[in-house]
């Protein structure tokens, strides 16, 4: 008795104490500096063509439960998407996006499938036409202001904590949380939530890959005959 009495207080130790541990965060590199936008730019985009996101995402509408799915996204610098989704482990929809243009593979299309995959570009490619925007720091933020862009990015790290986008009179929102840093030392921001009219997406990013090797039938696009 008294030695299961002891195994339990030592598990309670050991999940209080995982519990109080502290989490971990990106290294506030940039904390006791004033960057240009050019800099802030160059710094998140150097070397960056290519990030694939393997990633679940829950969608709510008028919050109530909608859909729920996995999806492999690959988004190429510029104007470039592939994103194939899966249910129960089976491809369900796989399509791609080049230059606003959607190009179905399999599955339904639709106007839905080209809004989000527009709006998942913008949340990873964050920083894709702000050369011309104008910015300015408020306490541990800068902020990014173009004609249809504001971006706040946290000022120590330069990872973005929420972006609003004016598209077509309709406003998008996208907050960004829970930075991790992968094998490589990359840093971003694990979980987003993207808002459009009625619908809330919740990303869950399980890996976010940069410049990853590509396959034979990635970004491919049907031949006009």
């Amino acid at each position: 008795m008294l030695k299961t009495l002891s195994r339990f207080f030592f598990i309670s130790l050991v999940l209080v104490f995982a519990g109080c541990a502290p989490k971990v965060a990106p290294p506030p590199l940039y904390l006791e500096k004033d960057l240009s936008l050019e800099e802030i730019i160059s710094k998140v985009s150097s070397n960056v063509e290519v990030m694939k996101a393997i990633t679940d995402i829950r969608i709510e509408k008028n919050n109530e439960p909608y859909d729920y799915f996995n999806a492999s996204v690959l988004v190429k610098r510029p104007g470039w998407l592939h994103m194939r989704i899966y249910k129960f482990g089976m491809l369900v929809k796989d399509f791609v996006i080049k230059d606003n243009n959607l190009y179905v593979l399999s599955g339904k299309g639709g106007d839905n499938l080209k809004k989000l995959g527009n709006e998942f570009y913008n949340a990873i490619f964050w920083w894709d036409d702000m050369h011309n925007a104008v910015m300015h720091r408020k306490g541990d933020e800068y902020i990014v202001k173009s004609e249809k862009k504001e971006i706040h990015i946290d000022s120590a790290t330069l990872l973005p904590v929420k972006q609003e986008i004016t598209a077509f009179s309709t406003k998008i929102n996208i907050n960004y949380d829970k930075p991790k840093k992968d094998e490589n030392g990359f840093w971003y921001s694990s979980e987003m939530e993207i808002y459009i009219g009625d619908f809330k997406f919740s990303v869950n990013l399980k890996k976010l890959l940069k410049n990853p090797s590509l396959g034979e039938f990635d970004f491919r696009i049907p031949v006009k005959s």
